[in-house]
């Protein structure tokens, strides 16, 4: 396996106090997978979200301007990033500056604003619009059924077909640069769960449908998905680690029994992780 000790991945998303999601996901997970990380809080919050009311939120621009800068002029080279939950349209845009400015061998931008036919709560409509922006310059991009539909404004009722899948996977193609890799995830079936991917053909890999809805559960698949990627996988083993990874995931905190909103449960995915990629 490829050693990258010098050369962190960038995780710029929201580190919450409470809940194994986001950075708490992310860290262990690029820990067990043998990539050192760059850490980029977007975002502190108390809680997470959702589950525990308004959060207490601290954000700050200038810092995080202040911190890239200060990686560049120590010339610090980064193998690549993964863009997760940012949350203030403000620090999606220094965050965009920044990538623009530095532009990174591999970007994984993961859409985090929207589930269950919704954006999450605090977040306005123009939110959209700068993501997509951001989306621009990513290599790989990951949104979820309701994020997709979103952003290329394509809503669909139902259960998509195959067909609607491409037609969604097209959208996201007229939003990003020639050669973009997709993947969308959480798209509903019939007692299953689909995963979609696209570099040159579509390809659907399925699992199970289980009950309830997991918090963080998009924040663990794309940790895995960004941690093959830079191990040089091809993007469609990459998602096939991630889709059996997550499952680890989902089965252990399904059983555990835990609150949903504490996110999830890691210790049997880390075991397994480290399997794979010895």
């Amino acid at each position: 396996m490829m050693t990258t000790h010098n050369r962190p991945f960038l995780l710029a998303e929201d580190l919450s106090a409470i809940g194994t999601m986001s950075l708490g996901a992310a860290i262990p997970i690029m820990s067990a997978m043998d990539v050192p990380t760059a850490i980029l809080p977007t975002q502190v919050l108390s809680t997470q979200t959702e589950g525990f009311g308004e959060p207490v939120s601290q954000a700050s621009v200038d810092w995080v301007s202040a911190t890239l800068a200060h990686w560049q002029a120590q010339s610090v080279q980064l193998s690549g990033g993964l863009i997760g939950y940012i949350g203030r349209e403000d620090l999606v845009q220094t965050l965009e500056a920044a990538l623009t400015t530095q532009r990174l061998p591999l970007l994984i931008v993961d859409p985090v604003m929207a589930d269950d036919g919704a954006l999450y709560p605090g977040l306005a409509s123009t939110y959209v619009a700068a993501m997509r922006r951001l989306m621009a310059l990513a290599t790989v991009v990951t949104p979820n059924w309701t994020e997709a539909q979103l952003l290329t404004g394509q809503p669909v009722a139902g259960r998509p077909t195959e067909d609607q899948i491409q037609q969604q996977m097209n959208g996201l193609q007229s939003l990003t640069a020639p050669g973009t890799q997709l993947v969308i995830t959480g798209i509903p079936g019939t007692n299953q769960v689909k995963t979609a991917c696209w570099d040159g053909q579509l390809t659907v890999m399925t699992l199970p449908n289980q009950d309830g809805h997991f918090y963080g559960s998009g924040d663990v698949f794309s940790a895995i998905l960004s941690g093959a990627l830079v191990h040089h996988w091809s993007l469609a083993d990459a998602v096939t680690l991630a889709v059996n990874g997550i499952k680890q995931s989902l089965d252990q905190t399904s059983e555990a029994g835990y609150q949903r909103r504490f996110g999830m449960q890691l210790s049997r995915l880390l075991q397994w992780l480290g399997s794979q990629m010895s």
